[in-house]
């Protein structure tokens, strides 16, 4: 099994993905925040909100300026990179520039099998790239995941490179 995966095909510019380095990548998220659902606040909790944030804004009015370095080396510290994360896969596709034409994308797998998707569910995917904070080695490097959640127990797995047709 390899660490990255390549982007092939019908593009302009053929994409070489290393998600080892992903976690310093400023589009990452939290697998669970591509999956929330929309949720209309009631009037009473929207209330709420709104109290809490000038009650903050009160507060915060008499208190003294932070220090930014000593600020800085607390959120270094307490940095929580645990959990599931994921980046969407619409950029890297992107970059790649699919020619006039491209219509699917094709994920060639470490079993020697092939998924096809249309081009659109490809870019609209996202790509998990740790489980519990740790790097996906086992079927890995990436499991992609469907933008509405629908194979999020079943996500696609052991990707070796993704080929445009």
């Amino acid at each position: 099994m390899s660490d990255i995966i390549l982007i092939k095909g019908k593009v302009q510019h053929g994409i070489t993905l290393d998600p080892s380095v992903w976690i310093f990548d400023d589009r990452k998220k939290r697998l669970d925040e591509f999956f929330v659902l929309d949720v209309k606040e009631d009037e009473d909790t929207a209330y709420q909100r709104s109290i809490g944030q000038q009650w903050d804004k009160e507060l915060s009015e008499g208190a003294a300026l932070p220090n930014p370095e000593k600020e800085k080396q607390l959120f270094v510290q307490k940095k929580d990179i645990s959990g599931d994360w994921a980046v969407p896969f619409k950029p890297f596709l992107q970059n790649a520039q699919p020619i006039e034409g491209a219509s699917a994308v094709i994920c060639h797998l470490e079993s020697g099998e092939h998924v096809e998707l249309d081009l659109q569910t490809a870019m609209d995917s996202i790509l998990c790239f740790a489980r519990d904070g740790k790097p996906i080695r086992q079927e890995g490097p990436v499991h992609l995941l469907f933008a509405d959640g629908s194979n999020r127990n079943e996500p696609i797995k052991g990707i070796q490179q993704f080929e445009v047709k």
